[in-house]
């Protein structure tokens, strides 16, 4: 899979803030349609302590799965829904020029043959981190795998000690994360 798709526009929504004692502080929301799929499809660009935000995204139909990060919609169309998320970052830049991103790939459940993906290297991951080294070159970002938790780090050259950033983000997230695994 080679990414060169044109993905579809991004229409922003609403910012909502958190209220919790978390590091996370607010999220921006944009959504869009998939015409292949015929379905709409939600990013949110979650905006943390430490100038970083936690990219993740789903499928409308499934906003009020807990599973909605996991389910598979196989429609087609992956290449064009992947790349419009990833758009998502240019846009962020523009107003957040030192923001760091991350993201995390979440376990596919298969609940017809109740299946569940194990945590390490998930098929998501592995395409996101495929996407990210081919979209976001090494110019603007430290790019930073961590495969045990299927999760990628953008850390943001604006900050020189790209080491003291990422051991700043990696101790945020694993507070208001609780429930990750082991942060290599």
């Amino acid at each position: 899979m080679t990414f060169d798709y044109t993905g579809y526009k991004l229409k922003f929504i609403q910012k909502q803030t958190c209220q919790d004692e978390s590091g996370h502080l607010f999220t921006l929301i944009y959504k869009f349609y998939s015409p292949k799929t015929k379905y709409h499809y939600v990013i949110r660009a979650e905006y943390h302590e430490q100038d970083v935000f936690a990219v993740k995204f789903y499928c409308k139909k499934d906003k009020r799965s807990s599973n909605k990060y996991s389910k598979i919609v196989n429609r087609g169309d992956i290449g064009n829904i992947l790349i419009t998320c990833a758009k998502v970052v240019p846009l962020l830049l523009e107003e957040y020029p030192t923001a760091c991103f991350a993201f995390a790939g979440a376990r596919s459940i298969d609940p017809i043959f109740k299946k569940v993906e194990p945590f390490t290297n998930t098929q998501r991951f592995l395409i996101y981190k495929k996407i990210a080294a081919i979209k976001f070159g090494p110019k603007t970002f430290a790019h930073i795998p961590y495969e045990t938790i299927s999760s990628y780090l953008l850390v943001n050259r604006y900050y020189k000690d790209i080491n003291k950033k990422e051991k700043e983000l990696k101790e945020m997230f694993a507070k208001t994360y609780e429930n990750l695994i082991e942060i290599g």
